[in-house]
């Protein structure tokens, strides 16, 4: 009976968080579908390339006009995209709003495993706090209901894998630890950022095996083995196409480049992207993006050896930013970032309660809490030596919450007592 409740519970959480971010898209959708620069709002660089699939030209074209075949980003969500330009047109109004359907669903589906991880760890009133908090999560509402991006399939595949590695604990099949790696595959090809909390996960899940004395090796192999043929093909792809070896993407240094110019005007000034400046344009389509990459690397490089004081400087803002949402009070920053200031309030808020709910989740289990830490702690490093914000984030919103919810649920419990101790206190 207590596992149909929770099931039932769960289903409601889902369903109410679904209807509010669908609810939110009549208001946000206008900038999705607004014509400007050719829609460019609408998916921007994975736009583009969903675009050139659905019109037969192949994974291609990221930016302006037709500049040949790419690996600006992983092909999962481009690919989704695509197919929902197929059916229901290209940059029409119908596949705007299939496509942030779909994002709102994969967002309430992220309730299921954030429910799974958390009542494993902290127990189930832990975890029915965090999924009612994730539910009502203003950048999970705002993130899949106003933008075409995978951060809503990021967040839902973080959740999983954690999901999977604590239950694999105690799991000796081989086609269960196979599925393992599939998922870390196709997440990776959806986001290859997220294979930054592999080492430690795979790590932590080794250590557990091992001090209780279960083998892993051979499973952790045959997982490492799925995970490797999953993302084979795109590799072989890149290949094909390019004539290099390219793991996932081709443009870590031009982003790197973008973020780290000493401009500190933004957290990457626009005249940095080719999307936004027409001399940058010509240059990628001259040199091709290869070429393009190569020559930012190479700008990169010498910059990191002329000005390492700066690099550090800029990583360390960087890393601020991520966890309270501060980059600047410049008044002209502030006038082109006109949520900033609330930004900052909420997302250090945020952070200090994730701080006072990770104190409690230690006095519960000490044990429970490391691979939620991990992944807090693996996650980001990669965007902060590039460009970090809300959006990039968000895979780790559903560990944050977790703790919201343990820190909820320990409140509650204490509120909840005080009556009683009141009363036993009176003569």
């Amino acid at each position: 009976m207590a596992s149909l409740n929770s099931t039932r519970k769960l289903l409601i959480v889902v369903v109410v968080a679904l209807t509010l971010r669908v609810a939110v898209i009549p208001f946000l959708i206008g900038d999705v579908l607004d014509p400007a620069r050719d829609h460019w709002d609408f998916g921007w660089e994975e736009g583009r390339i969903a675009r050139s699939i659905a019109a037969g030209e192949g994974f291609s074209s990221p930016l302006f006009g037709q500049t040949g075949k790419t690996a600006w980003t992983t092909p999962v969500y481009p690919y989704l995209l695509a197919g929902v330009f197929r059916v229901f047109g290209i940059y029409s109004h119908a596949s705007a709003w299939v496509i942030l359907i779909l994002n709102a669903l994969f967002s309430a589906l992220t309730c299921i495993p954030v429910y799974f991880v958390a009542n494993r760890s902290f127990g189930p009133g832990a975890a029915s706090w965090a999924i009612w908090i994730w539910a009502f999560h203003p950048y999970a509402i705002y993130l899949v209901s106003g933008r075409v991006w995978g951060f809503c399939l990021d967040a839902l595949f973080m959740a999983l894998l954690l999901w999977c590695t604590l239950a694999l604990q105690e799991q000796s099949s081989i086609p269960r630890w196979i599925g393992y790696g599939l998922v870390w595959g196709v997440a990776a090809l959806e986001n290859a950022v997220i294979l930054s909390t592999l080492p430690f996960l795979l790590g932590w899940l080794a250590w557990r095996r091992r001090r209780r004395g279960v083998e892993w090796r051979f499973r952790a192999a045959a997982a490492l083995l799925t995970l490797l043929l999953t993302v084979t093909p795109w590799f072989v792809r890149n290949y094909q196409a390019f004539g290099r070896f390219i793991p996932f993407r081709a443009t870590f240094w031009m982003i790197f480049w973008e973020s780290n110019t000493g401009d500190t005007s933004d957290l990457y000034p626009d005249w940095t992207n080719p999307a936004h400046n027409d001399a940058e344009m010509e240059e990628y389509r001259r040199l091709g993006e290869l070429g393009y990459a190569d020559e930012k690397r190479s700008t990169s490089l010498k910059n990191l050896r002329n000005h390492p004081g700066l690099f550090l400087w800029l990583t360390f803002k960087r890393v601020v930013y991520t966890w309270t949402g501060y980059w600047s009070f410049n008044p002209v920053f502030l006038s082109q970032e006109p949520t900033a200031i609330p930004n900052i309030g909420f997302c250090s808020l945020m952070t200090i309660l994730l701080l006072l709910g990770l104190r409690q989740a230690r006095r519960i289990s000490r044990d429970a809490a490391v691979p939620l830490v991990l992944v807090l702690f693996s996650y980001p490093l990669v965007y902060y030596v590039t460009h970090p914000g809300v959006d990039y984030r968000h895979p780790v919103d559903p560990v944050i919450v977790i703790f919201l919810g343990v820190l909820a649920c320990a409140l509650a419990a204490r509120f909840a007592r005080a009556p009683a101790q009141a009363q036993t206190s009176q003569p």
